[in-house]
């Protein structure tokens, strides 16, 4: 994957692929390890504003580098594992499509690629049918809001071996939530698959977390998951959210494992937005800056870091009220929050138990933290 510099006009893009790299290598190494047959699906492949000839800086670029080097490594020894990982790239745009299928007849990788022209919703029934009963992994990154209504999509979310993540543009659908022009009413019906989301209109505290919980929460009820959560990706410049990425999956260990990269994603938000403003800095007083490396800064996720752990002790006495639960029985529940990770909820209940408000049975005499197999309950 490219350096962000050469993201160069769509750093958010930068942050976007990141995300998927760490996460698709994690998810496909694992399945690929357990089953015979792994599955990744691109709804909206693009290639879209290629900056190199490479396609480097595309996540069809990315994601079968991703697979291939997976496919690598569970092949040598000592794994001398073989499944077969396949990838379906979808593209509607024609012009698109032609340097997509370019792309793939240059492709000399293990990988079996397989490019499907027309758009997401119409190629579903092909989609699932081809992925039978094996496992998939789902990544819709349209180029807007529109293009994956809820309705069309959900044989996707309720296939039961299978992941999804969903990128939320959050600007875009933030500006037209009080729109009352029936046409877009309209499409905001078929986004979150209800018209119940005018309510949303009258939210002015935590207006973010309200529109982002409310479409969560209408993945969940349509796949059938029992977790559902998100990451937030910011404008570089701007400690605001551009858009969400929403990651839906049936296995708590997949909630562990999101939370993970979210965390190692954090420094990389850092790195481009001092990048960023470094360059505009230079751009403006035509001063080289004499920092060669980022200065921390306190930015808004931080902010929001503090409100979500507030949040997560008042699910931990939710969840624990009444139940005696196994670590890891809690911990995928409580880490659907947003940036709580789980070092912080492993603070966060020793915490609470030298504070006296929760017991924690289990704890081995070199054991630190709470584990799998340690009990949780109030006191």
């Amino acid at each position: 994957m490219r350096k962000p510099e050469f993201y160069k006009g769509k750093e958010q893009t930068y942050l976007k692929h990141f995300f998927l790299e760490k996460y698709l290598q994690r998810v496909a190494f694992h399945i690929g390890f357990a089953y015979p047959r792994f599955i990744y699906v691109d709804g909206f492949s693009g290639p879209w504003r290629a900056q190199g000839d490479d396609l480097s800086d595309t996540s069809f670029r990315i994601a079968l580098e991703q697979l291939n080097y997976v496919q690598t490594i569970l092949a040598a020894p000592p794994h001398h594992k073989h499944p077969k990982i396949e990838a379906i790239f979808i593209e509607k745009d024609p012009s698109a499509f032609i340097a997509l299928q370019q792309a793939v007849n240059e492709y000399s990788g293990a990988v079996r690629v397989k490019p499907l022209p027309g758009t997401l919703e119409a190629n579903i029934p092909k989609i699932i049918q081809s992925i039978s009963k094996d496992f998939a992994f789902f990544f819709i990154d349209p180029r807007g809001w529109k293009g994956f209504g809820m309705q069309p999509i959900k044989p996707i979310l309720t296939h039961l071996r299978g992941e999804v993540i969903i990128n939320f543009m959050y600007d875009y659908i933030n500006r037209f939530v009080n729109s009352h022009d029936r046409k877009t009413e309209m499409q905001l019906d078929t986004l979150f698959g209800t018209d119940k989301w005018r309510v949303l209109r009258d939210v002015t505290e935590d207006r973010e977390y309200a529109i982002i919980d409310f479409y969560r929460e209408q993945i969940r009820l349509a796949g059938g998951f029992p977790f559902v959560t998100s990451t937030r990706i910011l404008k570089p410049t701007q400690d605001r959210a551009y858009y969400h990425l929403v990651y839906a999956t049936r296995n708590p260990k997949g909630i562990l494992a999101f939370r993970a990269v979210e965390k190692s994603s954090v420094p990389e938000q850092e790195r481009l937005g001092w990048w960023q403003n470094a360059k505009e800095r230079e751009d403006r007083t035509r001063q080289p800056e004499l920092n060669l490396e980022p200065v921390s800064q306190e930015r808004e996720f931080e902010k929001d870091r503090a409100k979500q752990i507030q949040r997560a002790e008042e699910q931990i006495f939710t969840f624990l009220r009444g139940h005696t639960l196994d670590y890891i029985e809690l911990a995928p529940q409580v880490l659907q929050l947003p940036l709580v990770w789980e070092s912080d909820l492993k603070k966060l209940l020793l915490r609470m138990r030298d504070g006296g408000k929760i017991r924690i049975d289990g704890l081995g005499p070199r054991d630190r933290t709470p584990k799998p197999g340690c009990r949780l309950s109030l006191t």
